[in-house]
């Protein structure tokens, strides 16, 4: 999905290293979200908060 464009932005390729721990967690979120993915999780959690400011 690399260059795709979302909320008007491209997206860029990051990679993340995470214990299981927070991986449960964001799949956890994800099914209450009802996200597509846990990068889409991240997303919204990230505009959410950015959106409080």
């Amino acid at each position: 999905m690399a260059g795709k464009k979302i909320y008007n932005e491209s997206k860029r390729r990051f990679t993340m290293t995470l214990t299981e721990t927070a991986i449960q967690w964001l799949e956890q979120k994800q099914l209450e979200l009802g996200a597509n993915s846990l990068s889409d999780v991240i997303e919204r959690m990230a505009r959410e908060k950015w959106n409080k400011q």
